[in-house]
Formats: structure tokens, C-alpha cells, sequence
């Protein structure tokens, strides 16, 4: 199960209030501790990715966040979820630092991938390399090898689809599958490009 690990991030703000009042007082500054409001507002000046072999800049876009925007620790722990969501990822670990000469903060987030990965083929061949130019354009977290969770085929053939919707291929649709190996273990992702079934839907006009 994927899910953000979280570092409280007002830490390195009570840290520095902390010393603060030691340097101040001359004595322990847990005898007048202050308390940490998770809901309190505090500006994005930046975001670093580490960890991860996805592009930094295509975590930051997923997480959905802005830099200048205002966030809290629901707001940030949201975005880790839909880092998460994609299935490329299993864990998010998150902190920040307190930007004391602009104000604000930079959030460092702590990417750990799913693995193993497995190489990945689009089936039929005639429609792969369209496919995968459209993926690869739109963003670079696109790769032709993926982890083999649900949410990883399910965020691919979500965006393959709308590729083909792009495309004007609105009967046509992508289902993903694994290939096994002999010993019944998993050996490559498959994205099978099928027509839709069902019947037509037809107009019908009152008069």
C-alpha cells in the first residue's frame, strides 16, 4: 500500500524559536514551548525533489502545488497523496525550511519509486510509437519501463487514452495487462489497444 510518510514540518521553525529563547533566557526553552499549528498558512517559495529517478519538475507538477501559493500541512500532505496516486511512487517523505530573509518556506520532498520496473510495449506495433511520442511529449515521468502496481497501468493507460481521444480515435480505447514468464512471474507491462464493444448509441427525436 503506497501511502506519504510525513516529517512534521513546522519542526525547523520550532527549532529556531527554540534556540531563540535558550540564547535569550539562559534556560531550557521546553519549560515555554510554543504550539505548532499544522492549519497555519505559510508561502511556497520553492520545492527540491530528491530521491526519485522521476523528473523533479514532473513531481512538482503532479503534486499540484504552485510556487507562491499559501500552504498548510493538509494542503501539503494532499499533494504528497497524489504523488502516491500514480503508483510510481511509493512513499513521500516531506520537510521544510524556514526562509527567514524572504519569508516563506522551500519544501523538500523525498521521493522513494516503486520498483522493480518492467519494460513496457503498446500492441498493436503500428500504434505504439504514435503513443508513445504523445506520452513522452506531454510529460517526461513517461517512461517505457513502470512498476507493476494498479494505480502505475491505470495513470499510463488513463493518459494513452486520452492521447487517442486527442487523436480523434474515439473508438478506440487502452487496457493494460502483465505478461508472466514460465515461472508464473511478471515479465513486461502490455498496453493493448482494443476497439469498444457494445452497441451504438442512436438519436432519437420526439415529435
Amino acid at each position: 500500500m503506497t501511502s506519504p510518510r510525513i516529517i512534521p514540518f513546522l519542526l525547523f521553525l520550532v527549532a529556531f524559536v527554540s534556540s531563540a529563547m535558550w540564547a535569550q533566557n539562559g534556560a531550557p526553552a521546553d519549560a515555554a514551548k510554543p504550539e505548532v499549528d499544522p492549519h497555519k498558512m505559510i508561502q511556497l517559495n520553492g520545492i527540491e525533489v530528491t530521491g526519485t529517478r522521476l523528473p523533479p519538475g514532473s513531481i512538482a507538477r503532479i503534486s499540484g502545488l504552485k510556487i507562491g501559493q499559501m500552504v498548510n500541512y493538509d494542503i501539503i500532505n494532499e499533494a504528497c497523496h497524489r504523488i502516491t496516486a500514480t503508483g510510481l511512487a511509493s512513499t513521500v517523505d516531506y520537510a521544510y525550511n524556514v526562509d527567514t530573509t524572504k519569508g516563506g518556506m522551500v519544501l523538500s520532498l523525498t521521493v522513494t519509486d516503486e520498483t522493480p520496473l518492467y519494460p513496457a510495449k503498446i500492441i498493436p506495433q503500428e500504434d505504439a510509437e504514435q503513443l508513445w511520442s504523445c506520452l513522452e511529449a506531454a510529460d517526461p515521468i513517461f517512461t517505457r519501463k513502470l512498476p507493476n502496481t494498479a494505480n502505475a497501468l491505470g495513470f499510463y493507460a488513463t493518459n494513452m487514452n486520452r492521447c487517442l481521444e486527442n487523436a480523434g480515435e474515439r473508438r478506440e480505447y487502452v487496457r493494460p495487462t502483465v505478461s508472466c514468464d514460465l515461472k508464473g512471474k511478471a515479465a513486461e507491462v502490455l498496453f493493448l489497444v482494443k476497439p469498444k464493444e457494445g452497441p451504438q448509441k442512436t438519436e432519437r427525436s420526439s415529435r
